[in-house]
């Protein structure tokens, strides 16, 4: 399990220079070194392309965004036996990686799955109920993409990938991950930036997620749900 680019970490980037450079700082430094692929759709290409020219990493280049298309794509040239899918604005650090490492290593049953979410770091009102939390997703739960779901690259195929997903690329894949077989939910728990929430509001923001995934459950497009989690920013050209 030591071999390199036995792990490969896919990072996909729209506009995130900022939290890529950091990102990729963190990823290099892992030991043993993954390889990191980064799948970006950013406006200032040329930045993004001397970024991952700086830390020697993997570049895929899309001219419109779609988390679910690169991804896929990220995966596509992924060498590792175990795929990461991991946010540049989520944090990753050795004991992580150590983590992600052992849960293979001593059990071979383990298909994929994520790490758990710092939701105390999100809502301090919660750190009464995270054990409640952590049961639910550790059972039952969505993963979603900001708890770097990993999978092993066999079974990423098998299941068809993200399927080019626009949105809720997370969701579904995480439905069919658990239909596939043992997901493990692992520590230490994993913190994202909070600044869309900031932005937002936090609980404006969560019941915007929630209702989101809730029309998706439900049947709606998600090129329909896209335009309205992206507003102007997103066309269908």
């Amino acid at each position: 399990m030591a071999d390199e680019f036995n792990v490969s970490f896919i990072v996909p980037c729209c506009d995130d220079y900022s939290f890529l450079r950091e990102c990729l700082s963190v990823l290099v430094s892992l030991k043993p070194m993954p390889q990191i692929v980064v799948s970006d759709a950013s406006r200032d290409r040329v930045s993004v392309r001397s970024l991952c020219d700086e830390f020697g990493v993997d570049l895929v280049e899309f001219h419109k965004s779609s988390r679910g298309a690169q991804l896929d794509a990220g995966a596509e040239i992924a060498k590792g036996e175990i795929l990461v899918f991991h946010h540049a604005d989520t944090e990753f650090t050795q004991q992580h990686y150590h983590s992600l490492n052992a849960i293979f290593q001593n059990d071979p049953s383990v298909l994929g799955g994520a790490f758990l979410k710092d939701v105390i770091d999100l809502y301090p009102s919660m750190k009464f109920f995270t054990w409640i939390h952590k049961f639910f997703i550790t059972h039952i739960g969505t993963m979603y993409g900001d708890q770097s779901i990993f999978v092993l690259r066999s079974v990423f195929q098998d299941l068809g990938g993200f399927r080019g997903m626009p949105l809720m690329e997370d969701v579904s894949f995480s439905s069919r991950l658990r239909e596939c077989g043992a997901v493990n939910l692992i520590g230490p728990p994993i913190r994202s930036s909070d600044r869309k929430f900031l932005k937002e509001g936090r609980i404006k923001r969560k019941m915007k997620n929630v209702w989101l995934v809730f029309l998706y459950r439900i049947g709606i497009n998600v090129e329909r749900l896209a335009q309205m989690y992206y507003g102007d920013d997103w066309s269908t050209d």
